[in-house]
């Protein structure tokens, strides 16, 4: 590594940008902050580090999306904590649930990525903010939607924050959602990962997995037949995404489908993340979080499924994850 550039993405400052006032009812993110290392080469001999994280990522892009967002995690006071927050405020996001550690800054060093755009991550996680006692709300006032995501919900102390905050949003009507999100090296072994994500996914009422997540925890196990495993067990809707091939939503609403959309990919960084945003965006802005969930018609989950398969594939015309400005409020 010759070369290392700490940097905001270019499409960060837009100077003079007007936010529109967020009323729709807020979607709380749980998950980790991770500053990206990002190859600006095929030999991977300059990196940018980018702001990242599946939790941090969603909850950026949900602001973007227009939505009211909160976001849960421990934070560095090292200057790319700092960045974290000063980022997190700029995009309008709540920040009352961010604690603060003196321990550094996690990192993932991403792969050059190949033709196909897919990212390899290797984390340098131990001894990070990520080891220091993770937040735990006093309340939740003001959220009806709870979301989890990646490893940082369902393993160590942060994992079982993650799932005493899913039960008491439940508790008291709001409703949870969890981003599978395997990343294996920042995982158990296969059997632990599975009973942790299984566990998680019992208390939630929209769970997303990608195809990759599914084959790696349940080699062999037809997607579908998965879904409907889950939702016997009582979540509402499973979206299983597959890339460039798109998404299907399996509910009472019958099975969805959503085609992908062909785009030059730059890379699929947060890509997951900002689809999963997009239908929690466009859901909190027609009102279907919370107790509403149960009332979703065809037409709520095609809206969804439609936003989310467009702004990840815009994310994906881009390095790292940077999710476009794009309102799901209806105009």
């Amino acid at each position: 590594m010759r070369a290392l550039d700490l940097r905001h993405l270019a499409s960060d400052a837009e100077p003079g940008e007007t936010r529109p006032a967020v009323t729709d009812p807020g979607v709380l993110v749980f998950g980790e902050a991770l500053a990206d290392l990002v190859p600006r080469d095929a030999m991977g001999t300059v990196y940018d580090a980018v702001l990242g994280g599946s939790g941090f990522n969603t909850a950026l892009a949900l602001a973007r999306f227009g939505a009211r967002a909160g976001y849960c995690a421990t934070l560095s006071s090292d200057a790319i904590g700092a960045r974290f927050r000063d980022r997190l405020a700029l995009e309008g996001v709540d920040m009352r649930f961010c604690a603060t550690s003196a321990a550094p800054t996690p990192l993932a060093v991403i792969a050059p990525v190949g033709k196909d755009g897919e990212a390899h991550y290797h984390f340098h996680l131990a001894g990070t903010a990520l080891d220091a006692p993770p937040p735990t709300p006093a309340a939740l006032d003001g959220f009806v939607h709870l979301h989890l995501t990646s490893f940082a919900a369902t393993t160590g102390p942060a994992g079982d924050t993650a799932l005493a905050l899913a039960g008491r949003m439940r508790g008291r009507g709001g409703s949870v959602s969890y981003d599978v999100n395997i990343r294996p090296a920042a995982l158990p072994p296969r059997d632990e990962a599975l009973r942790l994500v299984e566990r998680r996914i019992a208390h939630c009422d929209l769970v997303r997995a990608s195809r990759d997540d599914i084959d790696w925890l349940f080699p062999g196990e037809a997607p579908d037949d998965l879904a409907a495993r889950w939702r016997s067990g009582g979540t509402r809707l499973v979206i299983v995404t597959d890339g460039a091939d798109g998404a299907i939503c399996h509910g009472d609403q019958g099975s969805i489908p959503i085609s992908g959309r062909p785009v030059a990919v730059a890379d699929t960084i947060g890509a997951g993340d900002t689809f999963i945003a997009g239908v929690l965006a466009m859901l909190a802005a027609r009102r279907r979080l919370g107790t509403d969930l149960k009332a979703l018609a065809r037409a709520d989950i095609e809206s969804a499924l439609d936003f989310a398969a467009g702004v990840a594939a815009e994310t994906c015309t881009r390095p790292g994850c940077d999710p476009p400005r794009r309102s799901a409020r209806p105009r």
